[in-house]
């Protein structure tokens, strides 16, 4: 359901605010030629009840915006749009302040919904300048805001609120036609104010959400062929589209309140900077999001303590992957990263009252890329329904760039790299032979596992049978309580520990 809601929403937007080049004159017809034909591209239909156009001034009334999708539709209606040359080879352009919009889904799976939507804009100010297939759109919008005022699911309507409003809002979005074409945005808003609100119409249960985040900046572009077609999603990593943007944001502020009879919690967080970044181009998809300085707040009477409280000083993900098959292998790669991990000496009491593991901040990095291809077309929905169990995928290349784990008072890192012979299948029952190393060092684990059996939190037994594994497959390094290991896979099937061969 949320795919042609976004979709809507982009070529809305695409309409809505839209840069280029002023190189050349544009006028009024042409604006609304250009904003008919993307609406077009993204799959809408664009109708209108009057048009008329009077010397500078294009002035068109009850302007509606439509989609149909398999299991429902989306439109809306804008009162009256109005654009004006002004002379200066750019057109100013004036629409109404609300834009409603509906939407319905009744999927053969799943709960149907009856949607409807308000959108609000307060001082928006947009020109448009450029000319021959190229335009830019500047605007400037004291507030910009979005609230759902009716949502029914199952034929049951919810008593609840859905708001968010952008302000102080500053951006520019840019078409250009040729055998590509192309878009490209880029926003900036003041701060962001979000509230969301819900009461469960079968029962006693409540929640509520709201928030704020500061300093949002914005930029995104994109590329596809003058005939590309929206309506074939498969088209989309296949069909020469690329898409890229990122977002920046400075503080946020969340909290969540949820009562249900007698069980309630609470929660808040804050964090000093958030940045998101994705990517579809050439084949691949990318995906990645960080943030900082980031706190958490859980309040509850049914935890055995006032609050529960833990931060990190650093947290990111990012994930990039080829989603069309080819005989050609291409990047991909997985990053999880938290840093300076702290929770609350009340967590802490749980488990060691007595203080006795160091309190350190916790850090958990796994950095892991290669080169690979995929077999089979996974966009294809119906892979899952004829998937035979051969191999999907082939992986040449395996990096371990970073494996960092650190807790308690104890350090281990890795590092590794490997190759594939994908001819190979038999030597590692089914697996590509790899050939590789990877480097382990270890800090502090034999101080960790005395300090566990001390606290009685490992059996001395499995304690044993850890510290074996580890005189198995690791050696003494430089310093106290320090331990290192090279583990080296050849392609025959053989591996060697320290080079002493285990298989």
């Amino acid at each position: 359901m949320q795919k042609p809601i976004s979709k809507l929403l982009a070529g809305t937007a695409a309409l809505f605010m839209v840069p280029g080049s002023a190189l050349a004159d544009v006028t009024a017809t042409e604006v609304w030629d250009n904003w008919k034909t993307h609406a077009e591209k993204f799959g809408q239909t664009v109708t209108v009840g009057s048009q008329k156009a009077s010397g500078d001034t294009l002035t068109l009334n009850d302007v509606t915006i439509g989609m149909e999708f398999p299991d429902g539709s989306a439109t809306g209606t804008l009162e009256f749009l109005e654009m004006r040359e002004r002379g200066d080879g750019t057109v100013a352009i004036t629409m109404s302040p609300d834009f409603p919009f509906t939407m319905v889904a009744d999927p053969k799976t799943g709960e149907a919904v009856d949607m409807a939507f308000m959108f609000r804009q307060v001082g928006t100010s947009i020109v448009a300048s450029g000319g021959d297939g190229d335009i830019t759109y500047d605007y400037l919008s004291s507030e910009i805001g979005m609230a759902v005022e009716k949502l029914i699911v199952d034929g049951e309507e919810l008593d609840g609120v859905i708001e968010f409003a952008l302000r102080d809002v500053d951006g520019q979005y840019a078409s250009s036609e040729g055998d590509m074409t192309t878009l490209k945005s880029q926003t900036t808003a003041a701060v962001m104010d979000f509230a969301v609100s819900f009461t469960d119409p079968k029962g006693d249960g409540k929640v509520a959400m709201s928030g704020s985040v500061e300093g949002l900046r914005s930029n995104s572009s994109a590329s596809f062929p003058v005939d590309f077609n929206m309506e074939d999603p498969t088209k989309i990593f296949s069909g020469g589209m690329n898409v890229e943007g990122g977002f920046l944001a400075g503080a946020s502020n969340y909290s969540m309140n949820f009562q249900d009879g007698r069980d309630s919690f609470s929660a808040d967080a804050t964090s000093s900077s958030s940045a998101l970044s994705f990517a579809l181009k050439d084949g691949s998809i990318q995906y990645g999001g960080s943030t900082t300085d980031t706190n958490y707040r859980l309040t509850s009477p049914q935890i055995p303590f006032p609050e529960i409280t833990f931060g990190m000083a650093e947290s990111g993900f990012n994930l990039l992957m080829p989603l069309v098959p080819s005989e050609e292998p291409s990047d991909f790669g997985f990053l999880l990263k938290l840093v300076g991990l702290e929770i609350s000496d009340m967590i802490w009491g749980m488990f060691d009252p007595s203080g006795a593991l160091p309190r350190d901040p916790a850090t958990v990095i796994f950095d892991v890329g290669g080169q690979m291809n995929w077999l089979v077309d996974i966009t294809d929905p119906e892979l899952a329904e004829n998937f035979d169990g051969e191999m999907p995928t082939e992986i040449h290349e395996l990096s371990l760039n970073d494996l960092t784990i650190s807790v308690a008072g104890a350090l281990a890192k890795g590092t590794g790299q490997f190759v594939f012979d994908n001819s190979d299948l038999e030597t590692f029952d089914g697996m590509p032979a790899p050939t590789g190393t990877i480097d382990i060092d270890l800090l502090g684990i034999n101080g960790l596992i005395d300090t566990l059996v001390n606290m009685g939190l490992l059996p001395q037994e499995q304690a044993m049978g850890a510290r074996m594994m580890m005189g198995l497959f690791a050696r003494p390094g430089q310093g106290e309580d320090s331990l290192t290991s090279k583990i080296e896979v050849k392609g025959d099937g053989s591996v060697f520990a320290n080079g002493q061969q285990l298989k």
